[in-house]
């Protein structure tokens, strides 16, 4: 009995087709302060009838199903097991794609780097390097756009108020 019952389950996953989803990242709700999210970074191996052919559904169905749930209770089992129920059953009804079995490779929250963080590391693999091109130069060049002018290449002369006739008349003069 127990051997038919394992050949019964070996044939139907014969048939059955895998597809794995590495690296999906998605922002979800955290229930920790309001408003905020967190990234939350997953890998699955997804078994099914004609998974690899609704590739695009399988995708849509994780996207929208990982979104309802908050990145506290993703981290549970509890949750882990929740998030897979819901991501079979959306998928059946919403996509008429069968899912098998869902298998949580990896499931994790990635932090954000500070910006100082992002710098130091840039800077020790060496990928920028800093030039003395943005320091102010005081020599001028023919194609340079002069925008505060020397006084002395000024051509300046008083202005005669009275050859502009209607000066002054808008403030009731």
């Amino acid at each position: 009995m127990k051997k038919i019952c394992l050949v019964l389950i070996l044939a139907i996953f014969g048939y059955a087709d895998a597809f794995r989803i590495s690296d999906f990242e998605a922002d979800v709700y955290s229930k920790v302060s309001q408003n905020s999210t967190k990234k939350i970074r997953v890998s699955l191996e997804i078994l099914g009838d004609s998974v690899s052919e609704n590739e695009a559904y399988v995708l849509d169905a994780l996207n929208v199903i990982i979104g309802s749930f908050y990145a506290e209770d993703l981290l549970t089992s509890v949750g882990k097991e929740k998030f897979k129920q819901a991501f079979i059953k959306y998928a059946v009804k919403k996509h008429s794609v069968n899912l098998d079995e869902v298998l949580i490779i990896s499931l994790k929250v990635v932090e954000k780097p500070e910006i100082d963080e992002i710098i130091n590391a840039i800077r020790a693999k060496n990928l920028c390097t800093i030039s003395d091109s943005h320091k102010e130069t005081n020599s001028k060049k023919s194609n340079d756009i002069v925008i505060s002018p020397e006084l002395k290449d000024i051509n300046q002369r008083p202005i005669d108020l009275n050859s502009i006739g209607e000066f002054g008349k808008d403030f009731g003069e």
